[in-house]
């Protein structure tokens, strides 16, 4: 193998290094930000619930100051049962007595409903509240983790982003550049293997003459098709 394809293998192994540690940051950081999301969902619950206990709270007051006007309507209107004159008057107030009756009734049930809504509205905020305490208690512990974990990601890119430059350096810019535009274009991967006659990149055959060319291990082969830089095994 001449010595400028042996340089850009090892090149592209130093790549591959800082390639899995820029991985392993965005994978940290992705687990990270998830529990960063599901700590804001619960928090966004806890007060959606806590708000919608408050409402409830307003809307009972609400209905306890009606139902108390409705008592004293009824209690005014039994009071004056006796005071009316004709029987027209008396069925008049008998008929605001009962609908004064049937509207505190249904109010009555509408508190009912509200005050059951409201203990599962407890239970509910009480399981929310106690896993925001597990998750947040969690995020705690791994962020420590997840710290030292990206500090030595870093200083693994550090490290090896230093060695990819004295190895740049060492070739020719014509074929460094072409290894960088390569890498950049193909996912990252620039030289790759001869595989049963076939390109170890794009997987097509390649032609008997690129196969001679790599055998005589002069310059550096190409495949026409992806245009990644070949080697033997």
């Amino acid at each position: 193998m001449n010595e400028q394809l042996s340089k850009l293998i090892e090149l592209q192994n130093v790549d591959f290094k800082i390639d899995e540690a820029n991985n392993n940051i965005k994978k940290i950081n992705d687990e990270i930000n998830s529990l960063q999301e599901k700590l804001a969902k619960d928090k966004e619950e806890i007060e959606t619930v806590k708000k919608s206990m408050s409402d409830s709270g307003v809307s009972k007051k609400g209905k306890e100051i009606e139902i108390a006007s409705i008592d004293e309507k009824i209690k005014k209107h039994n009071s004056g049962l006796n005071a009316v004159k004709t029987n027209a008057a008396y069925k008049a107030l008998l008929t605001e007595i009962e609908d004064g009756r049937k509207e505190k009734l249904r109010l009555e049930d509408e508190m009912l409903l509200l005050m059951e809504m409201d203990e599962k509205s407890i239970k509910d905020l009480r399981d929310i509240q106690k896993e925001y305490e597990r998750l947040e208690s969690e995020f705690v512990e791994k962020k420590k983790v997840f710290e030292n974990q990206l500090t030595k990601e870093n200083e693994v890119i550090v490290q090896f982003a230093q060695e990819k430059k004295v190895k740049l350096d060492e070739l020719p810019k014509n074929i460094a550049d072409k290894y960088e535009n390569t890498r950049k274009n193909k996912k990252g991967i620039a030289v790759v293997p001869v595989e049963n006659s076939a390109c170890g990149g794009c997987h097509r055959n390649l032609p008997i003459h690129i196969i001679d060319e790599l055998k005589k291990d002069k310059e550096l082969v190409v495949c026409h098709n992806c245009m990644r830089i070949l080697h033997q095994k």
